[in-house]
């Protein structure tokens, strides 16, 4: 039965909603406004906002200077006694403060301005936090911080003279090499969250004060591992010595928060793992004690013609991913010609053995 134009329209105007919904769960049952699909695409879920919000618990107040449809803002009001939330869209900024009338929520001052001229306005609070736009004029997609807008970077000094810490939310692809020089001995504490297995935020926390060291955190939000670089340099990788060990453990894939930060003989030294190789960042273990995916290693198959071909024929249906080898996932699968699994997979990786580097399929089964 084909439907209406005014049935069509209705799911229109709905989707944004429902994306929220899926988005912040607690927001169920009130009637709430969403302006735009733009708005529910970039606003936060709850699960990120709550551990953004645990970062800032002990400040009485905080301005978010990018509010956005004020899923953060939410999250910060639950904790702290004042927020500020500024947005702006003014449409957007109205809508926010109807919804959080119809949520209860009381403790919050809404403006509409930009960022900067807001900052000259804004009281001395706890913490500021921002989440500048990563699209430039045109509406491409920007990674560098001082390209994004507001530009946090040329703001900072003033920023940290209105609150002694500031949080700022980056993309996931920003490299965190580069974040750490662009922002020197201001920057305390690096947060990589994921969320369902995707890295969603990176999360610098500023100080006023200088830093003599970074803190680097991976999370998913229900684990994490907090390391500092130098930490991460000076770990001793323990690596397998022949091929026949696989046969004795589990494969671990780490949670990509872990190698986001960085973090690839950290694992080692801190839950007993070793690695497959020196850039292969897949380990044996012989428990779960680190996040990530664990995988039942069935069978392994030399790289080759020969054994693309037998390990093919023997597993028609799986997930492919290439770990330092000449190809990409794309390309092995294309090699392979297998079907999806729910919970099987091959990997194409190197080991790096004592007589020598080893290119190596390994089939293996997912174990929940």
């Amino acid at each position: 039965m084909k439907k209406t134009f005014a049935q069509i329209l209705a799911a229109q105007q709905a989707e944004p909603f429902e994306k929220v919904l899926d988005k912040v769960p607690q927001w169920a049952g009130a009637e709430l406004t969403v302006p735009s699909r733009l708005a529910s695409e970039q606003c936060s879920s709850s699960a990120t906002a709550l551990y953004k919000a645990g970062l800032l618990k002990s400040c009485r107040s905080i301005a978010d200077l990018t509010g956005g449809l004020g899923v953060d803002c939410w999250a910060f009001a639950q904790s702290a006694e004042k927020v500020y939330h500024n947005e702006l869209n003014p449409e957007l900024s109205e809508a926010v403060k109807a919804n959080f009338a119809k949520l209860g929520i009381a403790n919050v001052e809404f403006s509409s301005e930009d960022a900067a001229q807001r900052l000259e306005s804004l009281p001395q609070v706890d913490a500021i936090y921002l989440d500048p736009s990563r699209r430039d004029g045109a509406g491409k997609k920007v990674f560098l911080v001082e390209d994004c807008r507001p530009d946090v970077l040329t703001m900072l000094p003033r920023l940290l003279e209105k609150a002694p810490t500031t949080v700022v939310k980056l993309s996931p692809m920003a490299d965190l090499t580069m974040l750490r020089e662009r922002f020197g001995p201001k920057l305390r504490e690096l947060h990589v969250v994921s969320l369902k297995g995707e890295v969603k935020e990176l999360l610098l926390i500023l100080s006023r004060e200088d830093n003599q060291e970074v803190s680097i955190t991976a999370t998913d939000l229900q684990s994490a591992l907090t390391f500092s670089p130098e930490e991460e340099q000076q770990a001793p990788a323990m690596y397998i010595t022949e091929v026949q060990e696989l046969s004795d453990g589990l494969l671990y894939e780490p949670d990509p928060s872990i190698t986001k930060a960085g973090a690839f003989k950290l694992p080692c030294e801190r839950w007993g793992l070793k690695k497959l190789g020196r850039f292969t960042h897949l380990y044996l273990a012989s428990d779960k004690q680190a996040f990530g995916k664990y995988y039942r290693i069935l069978d392994i198959f030399d790289f080759g013609k020969a054994g693309i071909k037998e390990c093919a024929a023997k597993y028609p249906c799986a997930e492919v991913s290439a770990r330092n080898v000449p190809l990409s996932s794309e390309e092995l699968h294309t090699k392979l010609k297998v079907r999806p699994s729910a919970d099987l997979h091959i990997f194409g990786v190197t080991l790096d053995l004592p007589q020598g580097p080893a290119r190596k399929l390994i089939a293996a089964k997912r174990d929940f």
